[in-house]
């Protein structure tokens, strides 16, 4: 992309986290795994939440430590269709957390590629692409499953920007958690962190940039401070 004299320099590429980054799918999985743990008179914690956050751990893994706090099995399928419910009703609504759509309609504009890093399935990257409309705008999706190794390994990362042509030295990652964060500066991206509402406790000073929303940065200003 040839930029008119003196306009400021753009990231190479914009790579982003999807859960709790781009919509807060954290939520949603948070009070869908309480909701079982309280059919049992257990109250799960965002304490506990907040340890697996970010990372690739299996889907199946709340259930595992439900049957360990219960101190026997569990019907699995009773579980899995009263977690299933509420996780469906509260991600039905979810939106793009404020901010996102602007800084992705800047990028799209000025021809900055996007791409997303994640630790989820594809199945499950893809179906929230598609319901924030934003099938189009990703030119690369790197999930658990076609990364070589997951987060906090910079592999996603650095991944997800050859298959957009990008130094990563010269791009920038969005994310939410510990994890993400470590991930994406072992990567060598410039890397802004935005905690979610189950992501505050965790501690992301690693990250360049901290911010409490999308909307107090812009495309411009992450030129200049790749620049810097």
């Amino acid at each position: 992309m040839l930029l008119p004299p003196g306009a400021p320099e753009l990231p190479q590429a914009l790579v982003f986290d999807l859960d709790g980054t781009i919509v807060d799918t954290e939520t949603p999985e948070f009070e869908a795994i309480r909701s079982v743990w309280g059919e049992h008179g257990l109250a799960y914690t965002v304490e506990q939440f907040e340890r697996v956050i970010g990372t690739a751990t299996g889907a199946g893994a709340w259930i595992d430590e439900l049957e360990r706090a219960v101190g026997s099995s569990v019907d699995r399928d009773a579980a899995r269709v009263i977690h299933r419910a509420v996780h469906t009703r509260l991600t039905d609504a979810l939106r793009p957390r404020d901010g996102v759509m602007r800084i992705i309609d800047e990028a799209l504009v000025a021809g900055v590629p996007l791409g997303i890093a994640s630790n989820s399935p594809r199945w499950w990257v893809l179906a929230r692409v598609e319901a924030a409309g934003l099938v189009e705008a990703f030119a690369t999706i790197v999930s658990v499953d076609d990364s070589s190794v997951p987060k906090p390994d910079p592999a996603p990362y650095r991944e997800a920007c050859a298959a957009l042509g990008a130094d990563p030295t010269r791009s920038v990652a969005f994310e939410d958690s510990a994890t993400g964060v470590r991930s994406a500066r072992a990567a060598g991206l410039y890397t802004v962190a935005c905690a979610g509402p189950l992501t505050l406790g965790h501690d992301l000073s690693a990250a360049h940039r901290v911010i409490t929303s999308h909307t107090e940065i812009t495309l411009a200003e992450l030129g200049s401070a790749l620049r810097g």
